[in-house]
């Protein structure tokens, strides 16, 4: 029979003689005496839990006066402190009175078990540690079962610390994404002036187009738009404008760039409106001679949930 055994079943009077002065407290509460002078540091679970059964462990003997539960508490703690990994009491090794208590306190070491066997232990060191020794001293509180206001603290500590401790350890969730239809790509190709024939460095620029377009799959909507510069009437750029997208488009079907390739092809004629360079009328700016190439498909992108949420 352990010291510890024996001092639990000897009588008040036994007890109260034989821990009648500090010192001789000292003496057979070693692990008591221990743990005070002990100073934990650190953040790993076992740092953590040391910390938190010298709370409770000085607690019980220097404000309870209950030196044989203050001996087990500081028990784990060394244990903790010097490398070793206790687990949370055992409800049954306890002499617990109700069948109800005892078995809620099973289940709960089950679930708390299941977590920290889990990787809480690595994962959330801190809310582990505090859990576990909240859940000890409902144990504790509940063999005693004098002191309900006690048992209900210990208890709604252990559920509180265990709520956070699943918090710790939950995955984090997994970010809202919608599959929607945007811009992919573009190009733009010059052309001469008043031309609308393709210039040798258009035509490289649109074969490169084609061979990056080839790479992206699907692309659903091709869209080309052709613009001209202020020289000239509006209604001669407008159709100008035109048959240099007419002769870009030609460009890409010849390369394959059909409906196969693509579910629609349109063009868009803007003669002289939406100018790349803002100039007066008449001016001739060779970046207004242009026709820009533009690839929509389906793009993947984040969700903004809580911006979503407040609309």
């Amino acid at each position: 029979m352990t010291m510890k055994t024996l001092l639990r079943r000897s009588t008040p009077f036994v007890l109260a003689a034989l821990i009648s002065t500090p010192a001789t407290a000292g003496l057979i509460f070693n692990d008591v005496a221990e743990i005070r002078d002990r100073t934990p540091t650190g953040t790993s679970f076992n740092e953590q839990l040391a910390q938190e059964y010298k709370k409770i462990a000085l607690f019980e003997a220097d404000e309870m006066y209950d030196w044989i539960d203050a001996e087990n508490h500081a028990t784990k703690g060394n244990m903790a402190a010097n490398g070793k990994t206790p687990l949370p009491y055992t409800p049954a090794e306890w002499d617990i009175e109700s069948t109800e208590h005892l078995r809620e306190l099973e289940l709960a070491r089950a679930e708390l078990l299941r977590i920290l066997d889990n990787g809480a232990r690595s994962s959330a060191p801190h809310e582990a540690a505090v859990a576990q020794a909240k859940y000890d001293c409902w144990v504790e509180q509940q063999e005693e079962g004098h002191q309900p206001a006690h048992i209900a603290a210990c208890r709604d500590a252990y559920v509180t610390a265990l709520a956070d401790l699943k918090l710790a350890v939950a995955p984090e969730p997994a970010p809202a994404v919608a599959v929607v239809q945007d811009e992919i790509a573009r190009e733009t190709v010059y052309f001469e002036f008043d031309k609308s024939t393709l210039t040798g460095q258009a035509q490289a620029k649109i074969d490169s187009f084609v061979g990056e377009m080839k790479k992206i799959q699907p692309v659903v909507t091709l869209y080309i738009a052709g613009h001209a510069d202020t020289t000239g009437p509006q209604d001669y750029n407008v159709n100008l404008s035109k048959d240099r997208a007419a002769s870009v488009r030609a460009a890409l079907e010849r390369q394959g760039m059909t409906v196969g390739d693509y579910r629609d092809l349109e063009i868009e004629a803007e003669g002289e409106s939406d100018l790349a360079v803002p100039t007066a009328d008449g001016v001739r700016e060779p970046r207004n001679r242009r026709v820009e190439i533009i690839a929509r498909g389906q793009v993947t992108k984040m969700i903004d949930q809580s911006a979503a949420l407040t609309q």
